[in-house]
This record gives C-alpha cells, sequence and structure tokens, in this order.
C-alpha cells in the first residue's frame, strides 16, 4: 500500500482533534503575510522529506511558542513536484531546547478538556486511543515515558501498537503547554538527515540483506509489506536497477507489515526474516513469490506456502519450523515496525537510497538516481 499510515487518515484524525476542541482552536500568534525563508531550516526539510525531481519548497508559515520548559516552532513547508502524493504541506515542530526536530501528524489539543482532566497524561491515555481506533483502526495504549528521545519544549511518549501478535512501540509527543500532539519521531537537529539515516541502517542489524557480503558503494534499504500491491508494481523499477548495477549496489529489506489492514502481512514477515536467517539470497525470490500471489494468498496458507518455499530452495526444514512465528522472529519483526517508525516510514514501499528517501520511484528517473550515487554525486 503506497498511503500513508499517518498522511492517509490524517484529515480524519485531524477532524478529531477538532471535533474536541469544544471551545475552539488554541491561540496562536498572528503568521507573518510572507515568512521569511529560513534557508538553513529549508534545506533541512527538503533532505528529511523524500526525494522527488525538480521539487521546489518554500516555508509558508513559521510560529513561535513559549512554554516554560523552552521554546519551539511550528513549521509548514509547502513542496511542489510532479508527484500529487508528495505535493502539499507538511508540517515541522521543532523544539530549540532539545535540539530535535518532531516530524508527523500535527494537531492541536483541546485546552479546556486537557484542564480538566488534570494532566497531559491523563487526558492523552483517555482521549488517543479511541481517537486512533477510530481514525487509523489502530489498538493502543499510551505510555508515558520519554523513551530516548530528549525532553525539551516537547514531552516525548510512546504509543504501544497491539498487532495481534505483540505490540510495537510508535513515538509521539506533546507540547509542555498542552496546545499540541505529533505522532511521528524526531530527527536531529543539527545532524543531516540523509548522513543520519545512512548511518542508522548501516549499523542496523535489522536489514536482510540480499548479498552481506557486498562492499558496494550505494545501498538501497527497501521497507515494504508482501501483502502491498504498490510495492509489488514498484519492485520492478527498482530490480530493474539491481540487475543493471548488481556489482555496485547493495540491496536488502526491512519488514513493514501494515497489520491494521493486512492480514497475513505479518505471518509473510516472519516467514522472510526466518529464510532469510538461513539464506540471504532467497530473501528475492521469497518476496516474488508472495508477490505472485497476492491476490489468492489467505493468512492461513502463508505457512504452508513458506515451507514448500524451503523445501525447494533445499533449506533447514526444522529450522524454519522452530523460527516461524516463534518468539525471536515476532520480536524481530515489531523492531522492524519500530525502525520504520524511528526513519519516518509513512508509505510502503518506501526506498532509502544512501540515506536519501525515495517512495513513488519511477522508471524514467530512479536508474539515474542511482547511477549519479553511485557516481558520487548528490541527486
Amino acid at each position: 500500500m503506497r498511503l500513508s499510515r499517518f498522511i492517509a487518515v490524517l484529515p480524519l484524525l485531524m477532524a478529531t482533534f477538532a471535533g474536541a476542541r469544544g471551545a475552539g482552536p488554541v491561540p496562536r500568534p498572528e503568521p507573518s503575510p510572507v515568512p521569511d525563508q529560513d534557508l538553513k531550516m529549508l534545506r533541512f526539510i527538503e533532505r528529511a522529506l523524500p526525494w522527488y525531481p525538480d521539487s521546489t519548497f518554500a516555508i509558508v508559515g513559521d510560529d513561535r511558542y513559549q512554554t516554560p520548559s523552552g521554546a519551539y516552532r511550528v513549521i509548514n513547508v509547502r513542496r511542489e513536484c510532479d508527484s500529487r502524493f508528495l505535493s502539499g504541506i507538511t508540517t515541522w515542530v521543532v523544539d530549540e531546547a532539545a535540539r530535535v526536530v518532531w516530524q508527523g501528524a500535527v494537531g492541536s489539543l483541546p485546552g479546556e478538556k486537557v484542564a480538566a482532566s488534570g494532566s497531559l497524561e491523563a487526558f492523552l491515555k483517555d482521549f488517543l486511543p479511541p481517537a486512533l481506533l477510530r481514525a487509523m483502526r489502530l489498538k493502543t495504549t499510551v505510555v508515558w515515558d520519554a523513551g530516548s528521545d530528549p525532553t525539551g519544549a516537547l514531552i516525548p511518549f510512546g504509543l504501544e501498537v497491539r498487532t495481534g501478535y505483540g505490540t510495537y512501540r510508535m513515538p509521539a509527543a506533546v507540547t509542555s503547554d498542552g496546545a499540541r500532539m505529533v505522532l511521528g519521531p524526531t530527527l536531529p537537529l543539527d545532524q543531516d538527515p540523509v548522513e543520519w539515516r545512512r548511518a542508522l541502517l548501516a549499523r542496523s542489524d535489522l536489514v536482510m540483506w540480499d548479498h552481506p557480503g557486498s562492499q558496494a558503494r550505494v545501498t538501497i534499504v527497501e521497507f515494504s509489506d508482501f501483502e502491498c500491491p504498490g510495492c509489488k508494481t514498484k519492485w520492478p523499477v527498482v530490480a530493474s536497477v539491481l540487475e543493471e548495477l548488481s556489482t555496485k549496489v547493495r540491496h536488502g529489506m526491512v519488514n513493514f507489515p501494515l497489520t491494521n489492514i493486512h492480514p497475513w502481512a505479518f505471518r509473510a514477515a516472519s516467514a522472510a526474516w526466518c529464510v532469510t536467517r538461513q539464506d540471504p539470497t532467497a530473501l528475492i525470490p521469497l518476496k516474488e513469490l508472495f508477490y505472485s500471489m497476492q491476490r489468492d494468498m489467505e493468512t492461513s496458507l502463508v505457512g504452508p506456502t513458506a515451507r514448500d518455499f524451503v523445501a525447494g530452495r533445499g533449506l533447514d526444514e526444522a529450522a524454519f519450523d522452530a523460527c516461524f512465528l516463534g518468539k525471536d522472529s515476532i520480536a524481530a519483526v515489531h523492531r522492524q515496525i519500530e525502525l520504520a517508525q524511528r526513519l519516518r516510514v509513512d508509505a510502503t514501499p518506501t526506498y532509502f537510497v544512501n540515506g536519501w528517501k525515495v517512495q513513488a520511484p519511477k522508471k524514467e528517473w530512479f536508474g539515474d538516481l542511482v547511477r549519479r550515487l553511485v557516481s558520487g554525486q548528490e541527486p
């Protein structure tokens, strides 16, 4: 599915927030008619957003707010390009005290209801789980702790999301004045987003590399879902580049099963993890097998299909059976989903090409993008 977990339901979720406001929106300063173009911040956001050719960017809103624990900025950036999926306005919350940028769905909170609850924690625990269930079909519990994110003008917390096989953690934050909430992760303000993502993926043990020993100059890390039609559609675009540049590009995959809409995706992700533990080169054939069976696959058929694949490849069937839907593989898939959340993967498929985020790749330009990176240039 190419639509975002957040973006596709953002109007619904924002409507939920709006319906909860009661007395009206939180007071805010009047924005400047033409905001100053903070070129350093604009470049940061350009490199944080998915790359697409011939995109233009402009800051259309830049408001600063003061809280007892520090200041934060709410920045709106308009992007224009040929992709309807990527064009439009994105909102970024800059926590200047913690030196991080929160990226995700941003909504105003109903100040009078927050006050009536007695605390931000009590309000969010009461309000957010049913709102997310209605808007996104996510079953969640609010976990009131900061995790690894620094605390400043925003208070980080977590959403424990139930998949039917266990839970994973979704990052979120609320401004300490109780005015706004962000569903999404942080980026370090003082690091280049492309380099930060490349380094994070390079050191992660969750990427399933189909050729682990490769010393290629460019890496393509794919976040996808075996039940996702968009992943199947876009795969030939990527596969043709991998075939052309096989000695220069290293490919890996991270499972991102959309468990709220795809009933058999998690089982297929577990199977892929287990197969790749035995034979990394089997990952792509297994992926293509599941893609070919998308129309007819059912939850109950994932295990038998994967076992037949294992037997056909001459792999250890007993080892696969011990791994499939076992404690370790389930934990690994949940950790992969958390890695996707950390990288703000909000659509499947999403690719990171040497740290450059790419969504909706097209054959007209994707190969040129990779070839430029192979030659040491930027896109």
